[in-house]
Parts: C-alpha cells; structure tokens; sequence
C-alpha cells in the first residue's frame, strides 16, 4: 500500500519515471520468463497431436501468439503468468471448437507429461481449468532461478487466417460467429490477435499508463496478495447489476 501512497504523491510530469522504477520488469528477469516459455512454445508447434472421436488423425498447431500483458507489451515487474494461444489446425469453424475444445484439451494435457523438456522444467500442476473458455494451465520453473512461472494454454480456431497487424477482418468472420451462438466469450481466442494488436503497436506512453491502471487496480483491491490470475490480466470495467459481480466480456485486455 505504501507504494500506491507514493502513486498518488507522484506529479504528472514524474509518472514516466515512477514506472520505469517501480512498474517495467527489469530485462534480464523477463528474458528468463520468456526463455522457458519458448520450450512451452516449441512443443506446441513441434508435436503432433494423434485426434479421435471426429478429429482429424493428425493434430497441428498453426500458431502459437503470447497474448495478455506479456503479448502485448504492458507486463508488471515480478509477473510470473503467461498466457497463450494455440491456433489448431483441427479446427475448421467456431462450431468444432464448440464441439472439440474440452477433447483437445485433454489431448495436449496428455501429451504434456511426455515431453521432456518440459519436465526438466519441473513441469507440475498441469490441469485444465473450467472457465470462459476453458484452457490448460500448468507451472514450470525458470532455469537460472528456479521461479515459478504459471502458463495458461487455449486452443482456438485460426478463424482470421494469416491477417496482417492493421487489417480489418471480413464481414464473413462475424457471420459465422453469430451463427455459430456459442456463449458470450467462448471464441475470443479467436480474436485474440486483434485484441494484442490493439495496444502492442501503440506509444509507449499508452502503454505507461496501460501499467499504471493496472498497478493501482491491484494495489487498491488486492493489496499485500497476488491478484487474481484474470484480474491481473483483464481489468474489469462492468458489473452485473443484481449481483454487483464483474462481467468478464466487458473487461479491457491489458
């Protein structure tokens, strides 16, 4: 609490100073983070899932984006949850996801505990999670330093294709998600590209103060404790009228 004290002391003109000290992580530290999440990353795009029950015989991954704060740039020191991505090439419409998405996750889960380069890592607490949508979220270490880094893995439907950074999608994409009438942030993995586009390639101002909302949310709500790993990733910015509950689908990605 005592350093959101010094953010509210802390004048406009000396805000750029207070994140670079207290807020950017520090290189070295996320270079380690992100050097054992690669071998996350290269499993993904290496192995080759064997599908059944309806899904194709031979599961790849397309494409693996790093998405949240450390997709697009706007990550808090001392950050240890990463999250990710996984474009299937199972997946040929938001209706298969709808179909397959807890299979595939038990898939990859599966196949997992194989890997040994994972396991030198000190794969642990590999499991898949109930939420919206469900994902695989397992705890590796860190090689230098032995931290605990939480790794969060959706699969999806590559439903935007080889898009370019600035390009808008067709018309068609949302047809189908609409007629596909899946539940209120059950494809947004989908759109996840657009989401990390939106503030990766934006000023590093916007970014700051993309930092500073966030310190602050988890410096007044959750202070002396870690946050909880979505709110850490999505401030909420609604709530449900009738049970003063956030609303996850009105959230900022940050």
């Amino acid at each position: 609490m005592a350093l959101l004290q010094e953010l509210y002391s802390t004048p406009a003109s000396r805000l750029d100073s207070f994140v670079a000290q207290w807020l950017q992580p520090h290189r070295e530290w996320k270079e380690e983070v992100l050097d054992a999440v690669r071998t996350v990353e290269e499993f993904l795009r290496q192995e080759h899932f064997q599908g059944k029950r309806g899904l194709d015989q031979d599961v790849q991954v397309l494409k693996v984006i790093k998405v949240g704060s450390f997709g697009n740039g706007t990550v808090l020191r001392s950050t240890r949850e990463v999250e990710l991505v996984a474009f299937l090439s199972c997946f040929h419409s938001f209706q298969e996801v709808a179909k397959h998405h807890q299979e595939v996750l038990r898939l990859i889960r599966k196949t997992m505990w194989q890997s040994q380069d994972l396991l030198a890592l000190g794969l642990e607490d590999l499991r898949v999670e109930q939420r919206v949508p469900s994902a695989l979220v397992l705890t590796i270490q860190t090689r230098g330093t032995a931290e605990p880094i939480t790794v969060t893995i959706v699969p999806a439907y590559r439903a935007l294709g080889p898009s370019l950074p600035n390009s808008q999608p067709p018309p068609e994409i949302y047809v189908s998600l609409i007629k596909a009438c899946g539940g209120p942030g059950n494809f947004s993995p989908s759109f996840s590209e657009l989401q990390r586009n939106f503030v990766k390639h934006r000023p590093t101002k916007l970014k700051s103060l993309l930092r500073l909302v966030k310190h602050w949310y988890q410096q007044a709500h959750h202070p002396g404790s870690c946050p909880h790993p979505q709110r850490g990733r999505r401030l909420q910015m609604g709530h449900r009228r009738s049970e003063g509950l956030p609303v996850p689908e009105t959230g900022l990605l940050l």
